[in-house]
């Protein structure tokens, strides 16, 4: 039997990341009262083509036991790290709001949305990724010619990224 041929995706434009200041529940934030706060700042038109950089790693418990000569293992403790790079807007601060709102030590979140033309509200029903984070120091970039300033920071996991959580009323 052949495997359906699924309908893709186009990357271009259908990614949102949104700095939240709070959030009560993570696997529910609310469309309206915190992802649409005031205090809340659309931050992809400011992150670079390759500068949403995600990782991760699962360590090894090894199993060895007496009545065997194989080592077996299981899944291990996680760790979830974020480095974005974002365009810095030295002399315009209407321009500069990612590294303005990413300062070194600031807590909140990051949600994500996938596969939803950015510029469309957040609605109920929608799925993201919520990543709690602290804010690492800001490290300004010299990328040569023909290029555009940019900044790498380090964002600080903070807590349990909750993946596909679905938004709110």
């Amino acid at each position: 039997m052949t495997s359906p041929l699924p309908v893709s995706v186009p990357t271009d434009g259908t990614m949102r990341v949104d700095f939240v200041t709070t959030i009560a529940d993570l696997t529910a934030p609310k469309a309206a009262t915190e992802l649409g706060a005031v205090s809340s700042q659309e931050l992809a038109g400011y992150i670079t083509g390759d500068g949403w950089s995600p990782s991760g790693e699962q360590a090894t418990v090894t199993d060895e036991r007496l009545a065997t000569t194989q080592t077996f293992e299981q899944p291990g403790r996680k760790t979830k790290s974020l480095t974005v790079t974002y365009v810095h807007n030295p002399d315009d601060a209407a321009n500069n709001e990612a590294y303005l709102t990413l300062t070194e030590g600031v807590k909140g979140y990051l949600v994500v949305r996938w596969g939803v033309p950015r510029g469309q509200a957040w609605a109920a029903a929608d799925i993201v990724d919520v990543w709690p984070i602290t804010a690492g120091e800001p490290m300004k970039n010299y990328n040569g010619a023909n290029s555009v300033h940019t900044v790498t920071q380090r964002l600080f996991v903070t807590g349990d990224v909750v993946t596909d959580a679905v938004v709110a009323a």
